[in-house]
């Protein structure tokens, strides 16, 4: 039977990809490969494609926005309550032009966004006159949220996009961010508990469990092997 010539492990015969690494198996009596059914796209008109994303979501947030602000201005003679909603149309806009950007970058993306929250945050608490919920809360939710995210880019970057990997880190980011979450807002609203993350912890952590299970059990059933091969 074949082996994965990156980590080793037996793999059935006529598989394509190994079940643990995802590596492609070499396979020494195949013949030259086939010529692609699809032709693969091109980077040109890969960044025309995210051109054209970018081009429809600024017209499409830009009408929305001129349409608030026509709306506003129609029935309070000034502009009132279209602030809240065009802030969050300019922080729209502004998610869209990172991914499109920075699409092979998700860090970028994901700190972009963060500092694009952030100052939606800031401008929603500023409004009324008075900054009273962005520091206690609003900016210690964005870091939560932009560290959970990262956790599970690391996991997706180091684990070679490895699906049982980057499921395991999803479910212990939500986890680990209900928790805090749930800490941060009660100490907001008077005493640090826990309540409804009771609820998130008993929906995350038995599948975590069985995948890590299942992904240790692997393992050790590949080092085996290599031990009686050798």
């Amino acid at each position: 039977m074949p082996y994965c010539s990156r980590c080793g492990v037996e793999v059935v015969s006529g598989a394509e990809t190994c079940p643990l690494c995802n590596a492609p198996i070499q396979r020494l009596d195949a013949g030259p490969p086939e010529p692609p059914r699809y032709p693969d796209v091109a980077p040109s008109e890969e960044r025309q494609m995210r051109r054209l994303v970018w081009m429809i979501a600024t017209a499409a947030l830009l009408s929305v926005a001129l349409t608030l602000v026509g709306l506003d201005i129609v029935l309070t003679g000034r502009i009132s309550w279209s602030l809240y909603p065009l802030t969050g149309a300019a922080v729209l806009w502004l998610f869209t032009t990172l991914v499109v950007i920075f699409a092979r970058r998700p860090i970028f993306v994901i700190a972009g966004q963060a500092v694009a929250t952030a100052g939606f945050l800031l401008a929603i608490d500023a409004f009324d006159g008075d900054l009273d919920w962005l520091v206690p809360l609003g900016l210690p939710i964005v870091a939560i949220v932009t560290g959970a995210s990262v956790l599970v880019w690391l996991v997706a970057r180091f684990s070679r996009r490895d699906p049982a990997s980057i499921s395991a880190s999803v479910l212990f980011a939500c986890a680990a961010s209900a928790v805090a979450l749930d800490l941060l807002i009660s100490k907001h609203l008077g005493a640090p508990r826990l309540s409804w993350s009771f609820i998130v912890l008993g929906a995350a952590l038995p599948p975590l469990a069985l995948l890590l299970y299942f992904r240790l059990r692997l393992r050790r059933r590949i080092h085996l092997r290599r031990v009686l091969h050798t």
